[in-house]
């Protein structure tokens, strides 16, 4: 009972990395959804005071419209560089004129599959190296009992 609640929680966290970003219209565009705006060049010198300086990206959960443009909580920003910064949710209003393109995250498939898979063979590996049945597990009763007193 143990393993499969083990394999469960494992295989649930494995597929949290198993995403694709594809292209998205503006139009569409559904609160919740997790998206990646890439900023245009003006955009990100615009917004540097507030995203920080060359960013160009810009990743989170879409809350809606409002009149400055799309506010977003805010995950995280990646660099022109490359370095990903994490952040915790902050709202920050990008403007229209300031994207690039916008990209929602779903869920790849093919990448789940493959991990789960994977993830699967280890286990049974694991299990068959350590779990009941090999020397020295736990449930091994061969050794001297306590007398009662």
């Amino acid at each position: 009972m143990h393993v499969r609640v083990a394999f469960l929680i494992a295989a649930a966290a494995l597929q949290v990395r198993c995403y694709n970003y594809l292209p998205l219209r503006r139009s569409s565009l559904v609160p919740s959804a997790y998206l990646s705006i890439t900023l245009t060049d003006a955009g990100s010198e615009e917004l540097g005071p507030y995203l920080g300086p060359g960013v160009l990206v810009v990743r989170g959960r879409y809350l809606g419209a409002t009149e400055r443009g799309m506010a977003i909580s805010v995950s995280s920003v990646e660099l022109a560089r490359g370095q990903i910064l994490e952040w915790r949710g902050e709202t920050v209003v990008v403007p229209g004129e300031f994207v690039r393109g916008v990209e929602e995250r779903q869920v790849a498939h093919s990448k789940a599959v493959l991990l789960a898979g994977a993830s699967l063979v280890g286990f049974v590996l694991a299990y068959e190296a350590f779990g009941p049945g090999s020397s020295g597990a736990p449930g091994d009763n061969s050794g001297p009992r306590p007398t009662p007193h």
